[in-house]
């Protein structure tokens, strides 16, 4: 569960960045929203 929620956090930072770059890196951005809720259906299982 910590690892859950330390990955999370890292996936949030990532997020942030890649904000930053947002015409370069939707895909990133997208992979990063559906790492997110992959982690949320663990966590909620």
């Amino acid at each position: 569960m910590t690892m859950a929620v330390d990955l999370c956090r890292l996936t949030t930072r990532t997020m942030n960045v890649n904000a930053g770059h947002e015409r370069t890196s939707k895909a990133r951005i997208i992979h990063q929203i559906q790492l997110i809720r992959g982690i949320t259906t663990i966590l909620a299982l």
